[in-house]
């Protein structure tokens, strides 16, 4: 076997063997979560979240979407979020920062920022994948949200 040289500690053997049967795909995440979502949800003024149901343990991903002139609920958390916009435009209030977005860019939600997105748009969805270290402060039991 090859030995390799690692910059911090050796990988401790939990890692190591890791289970080989543990779920690397998600088909349809979006399709998937709109069959659990009951009608009224999905035409609600809320934004329809998908999670995305993979092993990770320090960080979660899920698909957001705005409907056409529709804003999130303004909140704050102490995890980090990065968000790539796939599809739409609009804009995220980020502290007193307005930050406006179109499909393909990325924008980072700090910790402990009030924060709130909304679709500009009167004819088209906004979509985006959001990425957060939400599991990993929920383990230390230390993580925190708030809606405004």
């Amino acid at each position: 076997m090859t030995q390799h040289r690692f910059l911090s500690s050796p990988i401790p053997s939990s890692l190591e063997s890791l289970d080989r049967h543990e779920r690397l795909l998600h088909e349809s995440v979006r399709e998937a979560g709109r069959l659990k979502l009951s009608a009224s949800r999905i035409n609600s003024r809320k934004p329809e979240v998908h999670p995305v149901s993979l092993p990770a343990r320090t960080m979660n991903m899920s698909v957001g979407i705005l409907r056409p002139l529709q804003g999130s609920d303004l909140q704050r958390h102490n995890y980090e979020t990065l968000m790539y916009i796939t599809a739409g435009s609009g804009f995220s209030l980020i502290g007193e920062t307005h930050v406006a977005w179109t499909a393909g860019d990325a924008i980072y939600i700090p910790v402990w920022q009030w924060h709130k997105h909304v679709n500009t748009s009167e004819t088209v969805e906004a979509t985006y994948v959001a990425c957060e270290n939400t599991p990993l402060l929920q383990t230390l039991g230390i993580a925190l949200r708030e809606q405004g």
